[in-house]
């Protein structure tokens, strides 16, 4: 999981953007009429969300309540398919260094098919289309999340933009090995041991529970599982296991680095590799299966 950077797009001209780019049907021969009727009091709500934006208080937001017609014409705004949002996807997941994300950092687990409306589009019609509130998400996470995003004035799902994602490891997993068997299951956990600001990590532990996170790396573990085998196999007989297993454990730290000081992957990696059992089992007598 790794913070992303909100678009550098003025919010209000990606509004008008969307707006220029809407056709009349024949079924609603009036749309864009109607829906340029917003633009002044658009304008003034952007600017709202925008000075709480930059001041992380997006959870002060009051809703202006839109229903019925004038709520529906503002959904049909929002289309992911559309261009000047996959247009936007593609400048907020390409990294400094030209490569594109394509992992949802909401969970690390699946791949970005949805944007993700932080302040919900049903109680904000007014952002339906606010650039700086669509996080790249994946369809599993956008609907394990709850309607419930804050508490009082509080944010209680972490907003990749705003919220900044501690190198401290806040992430564990558990690695128990049935040799009778032939199993190995992993059980993921939080654990607030190195201190991650008490605010911030209620608001992490909320967001993995929530979205089911926990679950969902064990669920995936096979490939993690299956990678550590084939990355160290090769190397038996040619590098003392020592050694081979001291570069594994620097390659996961390096892609905790890339991908995230919690990233599920490597921290799964590092235990499998310091777990004697696994490496008895596995490199020695691979006879193990995973679940």
């Amino acid at each position: 999981m790794k913070n992303l950077k909100a678009t550098k797009i003025n919010s209000f001209e990606f509004y008008k953007s969307v707006v220029k780019s809407k056709r009349n049907s024949v079924a609603d021969p009036d749309y864009t009429t109607r829906i340029k009727l917003f633009n002044d009091d658009i304008e003034r709500f952007y600017k709202i969300y925008d000075d709480c934006f930059n001041k992380k208080e997006l959870g002060k937001l009051i809703s202006n309540g839109y229903t019925d017609k004038e709520l529906e014409d503002l959904h049909k705004l929002y289309s992911y398919s559309q261009s000047v949002f996959q247009k936007l996807k593609t400048e907020i997941t390409t990294t400094e260094h030209g490569r594109k994300i394509s992992t949802c950092q909401n969970c690390s687990v699946s791949e970005i098919n949805s944007f993700d409306h932080f302040v919900p589009k049903m109680e904000f019609a007014e952002f339906v289309v606010n650039p700086k509130n669509l996080i790249p998400s994946c369809t599993i996470c956008n609907g394990h999340k709850s309607t419930a995003w804050r508490n009082g004035d509080k944010t209680v799902f972490l907003n990749l933009y705003l919220d900044a994602l501690p190198n401290i490891q806040y992430l564990f997993v558990d690695v128990i090995i049935d040799v009778a068997k032939k199993s190995i299951v992993t059980t993921f956990s939080l654990n607030n041991k190195n201190a991650v600001d008490p605010d911030l990590y209620k608001i992490i532990e909320h967001h993995y529970l929530k979205l089911n996170l926990l679950n969902r790396f064990s669920e995936n573990n096979d490939s993690v599982i299956t990678y550590v085998i084939n990355s160290i196999t090769p190397n038996l007989g040619k590098l003392p296991l020592d050694e081979i297993r001291k570069s594994a454990i620097e390659t996961s730290k390096l892609n905790k680095i890339a991908f995230g000081h919690n990233y599920w992957k490597s921290i799964l990696e590092i235990e499998l590799i310091n777990n004697d059992e696994f490496v008895e089992h596995f490199i020695v007598n691979p006879v193990i299966k995973n679940s």
